[in-house]
């Protein structure tokens, strides 16, 4: 494989992307159950609702780190360093005016939030001047985001990873200390505002090395703002509405049932999270390869690409899906505990299905901002998450935590009908529904037969050690069925054999040394 083609890009990226997802996971099965534990479900909860919230103020900054991100990497491209300048300097102007915002919305929560809110909220009036901690968490990471989109521009993926890696690890390592120590959440929230601030400037150093002439200057640049705008805008409409599907059950949650039910909803999501995850960091080149050969009109090699990634993603997404419902309860009891596992591993389930969708519709989106066709996809997007606010605000009451996992799950059976308006309006496929039945009836046969070894297999597991080694076998033991059983196309079985040889290779070079 050619080191300058698309293919060798797209897996040197992914191999590096999915090292740089898979590290958390490391804290959050070991660290994790800690806390909460420690903690308290509820006070955990709290936790939860506080993050979520102050994340949503990410919704101010209407697109433009998508754009900054197209732009600089087009202007790196084309080796324009007076467009890259000026796009560095305005784009500084405008991330530390949103870093402010943040911060000032968030010290006037924390300081008159309670008494907008009923009067039962005012037990929890101690929380609030928390939001001023998370603020600033949000400040740092906000005032410096030119230099972790730069570090993606010119696609150094292994660094921006290498630092993602340590902070995660700092964070978890300073979170399980504080527990240990007696602290509370406040602690906990101070540790992650100092490793905020730290790695704050270490990325900047390190976009600054790479990139000498991106120095640490505002500007304002009225020509790269308006175009930056111009296509954030329509990009922010489907971020809102992704953030929305993605948030509002967890905002709502404590509102009807209490924040202890969140940690009970929340536990489960962030396990069923991972199906996504996984598969959208293994298609992280997807925007810009699409992009490229769009603009190169190569709509066959395009046409060649989508249909090969998604039959592989279909396959990832299978085995972790499968392998999370077979497990489902003894994931929750073996990770944080046998009350856990009674209230929330039937939500678990609904939500691996769930996700499922979402580990397809996640390359999917990325494939429609390649190909510039925003509009659609923001209309698909607001359409399910206003389909989601109705199914929630009806099933949330009736059905507590169980009805919010349903609503989600409805929320996303629109997706279907999304690849089959993209393949047939956009790539002129044919045949689509026999290639669809057979690629379902493939899957089913796989995984009717994985249930039931599973079922096997969890008779032995009796810690957090076998249920991580159980469900490793069934991840594989799906993609080897998949392989004997004859469904394998032979191209996509050598796209396996190629990214596991270049994956072990960066994993066996990371310790020894930078990959020059």
């Amino acid at each position: 494989m050619e080191k300058d083609s698309l293919t060798y890009k797209a897996f040197k990226n992914s191999s590096y992307n999915i090292m740089g997802y898979l590290w958390p996971i490391v804290f959050t099965l070991f660290i994790t159950p800690i806390i909460v534990l420690t903690l308290g479900v509820k006070e955990y909860g709290i936790y939860l609702f506080i993050n979520t919230s102050a994340g949503l103020f990410g919704l101010f900054e209407l697109g433009l780190g998508v754009a900054v991100l197209k732009y600089m990497s087009y202007y790196y491209g084309k080796k324009d360093e007076e467009a890259i300048k000026r796009l560095t300097h305005s784009a500084n102007s405008l991330f530390l005016i949103l870093g402010l915002l943040s911060l000032i919305i968030s010290v006037m929560i924390g300081l008159f939030g309670p008494s907008f809110l009923p009067a039962s909220f005012l037990a929890y009036e101690k929380y609030f001047k928390l939001f001023i901690l998370a603020g600033g968490i949000l400040f740092f990471n906000i005032i410096t985001a030119t230099y972790s989109l730069i570090l993606s521009a010119i696609q150094r993926f292994d660094i921006s990873n290498k630092i993602g890696m340590t902070s995660i690890t700092l964070s978890s390592l300073g979170m399980l200390f504080v527990v240990k120590m007696g602290g509370s959440i406040r602690e906990i929230f101070i540790v992650q505002l100092i490793v905020a601030a730290v790695f704050s400037i270490i990325i900047f150093q390190q976009a600054r090395k790479l990139l000498p002439i991106a120095t640490f200057k505002f500007g304002w640049n009225k020509k790269e703002i308006i175009n930056c705008y111009r296509f954030g805008l329509i990009a922010y409409v489907n971020n809102i509405a992704t953030t929305a599907l993605s948030s509002l059950d967890k905002i709502v949650i404590p509102f009807f049932v209490g924040p202890s039910n969140l940690t009970y909803y929340s536990m489960p999501g962030n396990v069923t999270a991972k199906i996504p995850g996984i598969t959208n960091t293994l298609t992280v080149s997807m925007l810009p390869t699409t992009s490229q050969l769009s603009g190169g009109d190569e709509i066959s090699r395009m046409k060649t690409m989508y249909i090969r990634t998604f039959r592989l993603m279909i396959i990832i997404a299978g085995a972790l899906t499968i392998t999370s419902i077979s497990f489902s309860y003894e994931i929750l009891k073996y990770w944080l505990s046998s009350d856990f596992a009674d209230r929330a591993s039937g939500v678990l389930i609904i939500l691996a299905l769930t996700n499922f969708i979402l580990a397809l519709f996640g390359p999917l989106s990325n494939f429609l901002l390649g190909l510039g066709k925003l509009k659609f996809l923001s209309i698909a997007s607001v359409c399910m998450a206003i389909l989601n606010a109705i199914a929630l605000f009806t099933l949330l009451p009736l059905y507590g935590i169980v009805g919010a996992a349903w609503a989600y799950f409805i929320s996303v059976l629109p997706v279907a009908y999304l690849f089959f308006y993209v393949e047939t309006r956009y790539l002129n496929l044919s045949n689509r529904r026999s290639y669809y039945k057979k690629i379902i009836t493939n899957n089913i046969i796989v995984a009717f037969v994985m249930l039931i070894l599973n079922l096997f297999i969890a008779n032995f597991i009796v810690s957090l050690t076998t249920l991580l080694i159980a469900g490793g076998t069934s991840a594989l033991t799906y993609i080897a069925l998949y392989k004997l059983f004859g469904f394998f196309e032979p191209q996509d079985w050598a796209d396996i054999e190629r990214f596991m040889e270049l994956l072990f290779k960066r994993v066996k070079l990371i310790p020894i040394a930078r990959e020059k």
